[in-house]
């Protein structure tokens, strides 16, 4: 009798100590960031964006909305540019000596656009027939022999092409080959300015270019990785030494700030910047300009690079709190948000559940709302009808801060929330809700001695 009534206890005892933990583990949780992630520590309120703090032209009303999706969540990775051509600022008067080229595969093409305000630029425009190309020979190619396409800027402005006014063009005979060229036109002199683009198209050797991160905020450190590759046979890449690296970053609202390059630890070049995003906000991303030159085979390769990216002021963050909400034929998930400058604000989330047995996406949901400086929240709602069949545990993916009037991506998770089941039931979804005998079933088991 007292051996029954001692295991008796002890089940009971078992069985309190799981309810209280399952109670402990149920609360949904925001998660720590990962690689990867983009997150900050504290919100600012710079005075740089207080005369913007209103952040003009978004609307003040609430939007929640909700789908169905079956598409993974995949994490973000910087995109990496490629460059098969360069840039050089030259004046009228270097133009009249001769400008040196350098190609490396037949059929460059290169156009020649007048530096000055329209009006001006179209009477400084170079006519293709006006050059003289020579080779490293000797050979002499003048009135567009050694051209195999002319076009005139008076041809290029009919065309409606996106290149600036007094803009010519022509492309190398591939018959000339590649190597150096020096180009000449004794019709222009002067303390004009002019930008000369060489693009090889037919070029195996690219610079290539990425960040550390796809975005960035205030404070952080920018990461700039070059490269130059040649492509080889199946499909391979070789790389090559950069013998001349140059390169700065400018801000939207038209800042620069100069890069010094370094070689790291794995011997490739690189470069870091501390980034200043305390301006008035400006339409437009960040972008990393860079130049570079080396010798391949023998033939000097130049090329010129621009890249864009995203830094925004970390004017909100989520600050950790998450709470479940009773919301009619849904279920919501209240975030806490800190913010530090009025304006309008975007939370995005990807649900993920399981189904069959295998966590899997479930719905995508997106909440937007005016917030004011201080502590608030953002609520993501889930239609029961996209969640049907779903089971938990329970995740948001892919949790994103969005500022929509200043155009600035704030946060952004792999991993997000955790949402045990019982939270969901408890918000209002009984559908997803295991039948009784399998909760019986499920609990007698755990009590087993």
């Amino acid at each position: 009798m007292h051996t029954k009534q001692t295991g008796t206890l002890r089940h009971t005892v078992m069985l309190a100590a799981l309810l209280a933990a399952g109670a402990a583990t149920a609360r949904p949780q925001l998660l720590p960031p990962q690689s990867g992630d983009l997150a900050s520590t504290a919100v600012v309120a710079p005075s740089a964006m207080q005369k913007s703090a209103g952040a003009p032209n978004t609307r003040p009303e609430p939007v929640s909305l909700n789908w169905a999706t079956q598409a993974p969540s995949a994490a973000p990775v910087p995109f990496v540019g490629q460059s098969r051509e360069y840039y050089q600022e030259v004046s009228a008067d270097d133009l009249a000596a001769g400008v040196d080229i350098h190609t490396s595969a037949p059929r460059a093409l290169v156009r020649i656009q007048p530096i000055a305000a329209p009006g001006t630029a179209e009477k400084q425009a170079v006519a293709p027939l006006s050059l003289t190309v020579r080779d490293a020979g000797g050979r002499s190619f003048a009135a567009g022999s050694g051209m195999d396409l002319l076009v005139s800027a008076e041809q290029m402005s009919k065309a409606g092409s996106a290149f600036g006014p007094g803009t010519s063009a022509f492309r190398l005979d591939p018959k000339l080959g590649s190597g150096a060229f020096k180009l000449s036109s004794g019709a222009n002199r002067g303390s004009g300015r002019y930008l000369i683009n060489v693009v090889e198209p037919d070029s195996k050797v690219a610079f290539t270019l990425q960040t550390g991160a796809p975005n960035y905020l205030h404070g952080q450190q920018l990461v700039v990785l070059p490269d130059l590759v040649e492509q080889v046979a199946g499909n391979g890449e070789r790389r090559h030494a950069i013998g001349k690296l140059e390169g700065y970053v400018t801000s939207p609202g038209g800042r620069m700030f100069p890069l010094a390059f370094h070689t790291r630890t794995d011997g490739r070049p690189g470069a870091t910047l501390v980034l200043d995003a305390n301006e008035a906000p400006s339409p437009g991303l960040w972008e990393v300009h860079a130049t570079s030159s080396a010798t391949v085979a023998g033939q000097t390769v130049m090329r010129s690079l621009r890249y864009a990216f995203g830094v925004a002021m970390p004017v909100a963050r989520l600050n950790g709190a998450v709470s479940m909400l009773n919301v009619q034929d849904a279920v919501g998930v209240r975030l806490g948000v800190d913010v530090g400058a009025p304006g309008r604000y975007e939370v995005r989330a990807q649900l993920y559940g399981m189904r069959g047995g295998v966590m899997q996406p479930v719905a995508m949901a997106h909440a937007a709302q005016w917030m004011n400086a201080g502590t608030g929240s953002i609520t993501l709602e889930y239609d029961a009808a996209v969640m049907a069949g779903a089971r938990g545990p329970f995740e948001l993916r892919d949790l994103t801060l969005l500022d929509q009037g200043r155009m600035g991506l704030l946060q952004r998770q792999q991993r997000g929330v955790t949402i045990d089941e019982r939270d969901v039931l408890r918000s209002g979804r009984r559908s997803v809700a295991p039948a009784p005998s399998k909760m019986k079933q499920a609990a007698d088991a755990r009590v087993k001695p």
